[in-house]
């Protein structure tokens, strides 16, 4: 060996040295942490995407209750709004149970209750703030335990909740049967209000399904039908994941208000697009996209500006204790995530 190569070399290994014990790259958040940063039920990454449980939400009457709140930075302001609900059905020998058509054991009203959890089982009014750890890739995750009130089918779901610091715009959500908990066939989670934001195009792997094409002779104030769309037909990400997504037809949809005179169902902030992502991993072969569609808005005539659209928005698959979705909202465009053909 050259005598000259060996100082080099002796930098060289310092430096390979130096790097591959450097700790990860962190990626610290702004959290929101109910009970340590806000006196209300609301979790997230400031910035990204925010989420809470009645009585907390993103405008003033949030209701009905048994549904996951979901907010976003959509106004011009970088201001926060309502963007949709989650809603938790789950299916105990073909009887379906709905977070916020059931009216609650505890007083009464429509909506079963849902509260975080810390070590111990807390009481519903308590703010937990949720475990945050930092994993070793050196992002920072926030995990909150949600209870959910026991459904008339016999169905008792927990849900853990995750969101990391790397991936500020979605969440992770985790289902659990309780011990006591009625078996469950599915425990579907459903994106529940794709009307606000009058969502009509379907991004599956290949293609874009419009709502008014797909739905074209549905009128009335009833649901129409849900429509499936099977693994196979969902799009992949770089990493593998299977990704389905919703997004408005509208270029501006914040100029458009339902109901005149009134912010009744206004959207108010710009386009998101709007997704599931299911862990490759974890995806099984039932794995399927569904969605179904409204074209009067809920609980009245109103017909919907420009026509039907799709309410309901889902993946499935039949139950498995500790089977998990991921639910996001972004800015980037369906193409941006690796998604379909042109609307």
């Amino acid at each position: 060996m050259l005598p000259y190569l060996l100082p080099a070399m002796r930098v060289g290994c310092l430096i390979l040295l130096l790097v591959s014990s450097m700790p990860p790259a962190s990626y610290a958040a702004d959290w929101v942490r109910a009970g340590m940063n806000t006196n209300q039920p609301v979790w997230g990454v400031r910035g990204g995407l925010l989420w809470a449980v009645a009585p907390g939400g993103f405008r003033a009457n949030s209701e009905p209750r048994g549904l996951i709140r979901l907010g976003y930075p959509i106004l011009t302001n970088g201001g926060y709004d309502l963007v949709n609900f989650i809603a938790v059905e789950p299916v105990v020998r073909g009887r379906k149970g709905f977070s916020e058509l059931e009216r609650s054991h505890l007083d009464g009203i429509q909506g079963k209750r849902f509260w975080a959890v810390g070590d111990t089982n807390a009481e519903s009014s308590a703010l937990i703030p949720g475990t945050l750890r930092r994993l070793p890739s050196g992002a920072e995750q926030l995990e909150v335990s949600l209870a959910v009130e026991p459904f008339e089918n016999g169905a008792i779901v927990r849900l853990v909740i995750s969101q990391c610091s790397d991936a500020p715009d979605e969440i992770q959500l985790t289902v659990h049967a309780e011990t006591n908990s009625a078996e469950m066939e599915y425990c579907i989670l459903t994106a529940t209000m794709g009307n606000l934001a009058r969502a009509r195009q379907l991004w599956l792997a290949d293609e874009t399904i419009n709502c008014l094409e797909l739905y074209a002779e549905h009128r009335g104030t009833d649901f129409a039908p849900h429509s499936y769309f099977a693994r196979d037909r969902l799009a992949r990400t770089l990493a593998g994941n299977l990704l389905v997504a919703v997004t408005t037809d509208e270029t501006n949809p914040a100029t458009v208000f339902p109901f005149p005179g009134s912010r009744l169902w206004h959207y108010g902030g710009f386009n998101v697009t709007q997704y599931w992502k299911k862990p490759r991993a974890t995806a099984r072969d039932d794995l399927h996209a569904a969605v179904n569609a409204r074209y009067t808005y809920w609980r009245s005539r109103r017909p919907i500006p420009g026509g039907v659209s799709f309410e309901n928005f889902e993946l499935r698959e039949r139950f498995y204790d500790g089977q998990s979705f991921s639910f996001g909202l972004t800015r980037r465009t369906p193409a941006e995530l690796g998604l379909g053909g042109s609307p």
